[in-house]
């Protein structure tokens, strides 16, 4: 009866040493709100970076100065002056861009980083004097790769759209073959079934394309995307338009053409191949201009 001793001692330790042992606190995950339906209007937004982004490629820059401002229509109708004509190209650009940074300032309220909530001011501070705390301000290389994510993103977000909107026609056609007065019970039996699979296999599309798209991500991954991109397409068309040359440091009225007066302190400037199109005081005016 040794043993069954030895084995009541060994089973009585254990109990004793689960009850001393502390019980195990679980880790509080805070899970990060998701963009959701939001997920079509930042995809619109990503859109028109990619544009923007595009436009100021070396091609079209170069596209730009030997062909567009040298347009006969252009010069007769607008100006034969070099310097407007580039002027009001920097105009536009810088329009859009600030239209876009406006609608990522909204959107970066959501977000749970305090630092992507003050995106605002940020971009504000860095249009002013190019000062770039957070190192938003993405090289050639790392741009390009953002580039390709952000239209991942577009494409995969419109395939949703386009199936979010063809299960809705897939459940009205099916509410209307349940109240629908079909003399055959078979036949609208039989289509009922077959419309409740089709649904059955389109909601799954639906959800696996969430999974892929914006609709499943973050503000905080959204927002960090869009304000890196936003801060490099700033600095692009500084390069571009060759601004920021000793011009005023005030900033006027809108965070318009008129921010890309102002040079950047940041090292990280974006490297890329083409120059300056023109450095002449008259873009910097005619940006003023725009702004007020």
């Amino acid at each position: 009866m040794a043993w069954l001793v030895k084995v009541k001692k060994t089973i009585s330790h254990g109990f004793d040493s689960v009850r001393s042992t502390p019980p195990t606190t679980k880790k509080v995950v805070i899970k990060k709100s998701n963009v959701g339906v939001l997920a079509f209007e930042i995809a619109g937004l990503m859109s028109k970076l990619l544009h923007l982004w595009q436009s100021l490629s070396d091609k079209s820059v170069a596209r730009l100065r030997g062909e567009s401002v040298c347009l006969e229509g252009v010069r007769k109708i607008v100006s034969n002056d070099d310097a407007f004509l580039l002027g009001l190209a920097c105009a536009e650009l810088v329009e859009n861009l600030r239209l876009v940074a406006k609608s990522i300032s909204r959107i970066s309220k959501k977000c749970e980083d305090s630092t992507l909530r003050s995106f605002e001011r940020l971009f504000d501070e860095f249009a002013n004097s190019g000062r770039d705390p957070n190192n938003w301000l993405l090289g050639s290389k790392e741009m390009e790769s953002k580039t390709k994510k952000m239209d991942r993103f577009v494409t995969t977000t419109a395939t949703l759209h386009r199936e979010m909107d063809e299960l809705v026609v897939l459940e009205n056609g099916l509410k209307k073959s349940l109240q629908s007065k079909d003399n055959d019970a078979a036949i609208k039996e039989k289509k009922i079934i077959e419309l409740q699979q089709k649904i059955l296999w389109q909601r799954q599309e639906v959800k696996y394309l969430k999974e892929k798209s914006l609709w499943c991500r973050s503000f905080d991954t959204v927002t960090s995307l869009l304000a890196r991109s936003v801060f490099t397409i700033l600095a692009r068309i500084k390069l571009v338009f060759g601004v920021g040359h000793g011009f005023p440091t005030s900033l006027p009225r809108s965070l318009s053409a008129s921010a890309l007066v102002y040079p950047s302190e940041n090292p990280n400037t974006c490297a890329f191949v083409s120059g300056p199109l023109m450095k002449n005081p008259q873009i910097s005016n005619l940006a003023k201009d725009s702004s007020s």
